[in-house]
């Protein structure tokens, strides 16, 4: 799994590398719509543990299998790379709290802003060679929150 330097500030994330290479994506005639990257950040949350979630980790992107009682949300952000190779976030706190209030409507536990903060940073780190050079396009992140009922029959 990729490794990099995190800047400790929630609105600006090293990641430039010499010699770094992109995706093979044709960025004039990109359409609206999914590009599958290399990977997805993964965080679970265990009731024996007191609804704490653990230490997540990033996986090749793949499918989720979801039960159909699933419930679940979604909180959207974009992260900018700048000329000199940064990624900027815009008010990253506050895609965290809307997820935090979204799961409390559900009555779900949440994941603390930083781990959430955090998991879009490794993320976006992870899936830097889908990001363009082009500062005038963003990067857009589906962050998915849902809960697998036990319904217990």
């Amino acid at each position: 799994m990729p490794s990099a330097n995190l800047q400790t500030t929630s609105k600006s994330i090293q990641s430039h590398d010499a010699g770094e290479e992109y995706a093979d994506v044709n960025w004039d005639d990109l359409k609206f719509g999914v590009i599958p990257t290399d990977y997805m950040y993964t965080m679970k949350c265990s009731k024996a543990k007191g609804d704490d979630f653990s230490q997540g980790y990033l996986t090749p992107y793949g499918n989720i299998e979801l039960n159909p009682s699933a419930g679940g949300l979604y909180e959207g952000l974009k992260a900018n790379r700048t000329e000199d190779g940064r990624f900027l976030l815009f008010r990253p706190e506050l895609n965290a709290l809307r997820m935090k209030m979204g799961a409390e409507r559900l009555c779900m536990p949440s994941p603390s802003t930083q781990q959430f903060i955090d998991s879009i940073k490794q993320t976006i780190l992870a899936n830097k060679r889908w990001s363009s050079a082009i500062t005038t396009i963003s990067v857009q992140i589906q962050a998915i929150h849902y809960s697998e009922v036990k319904w217990g029959y």
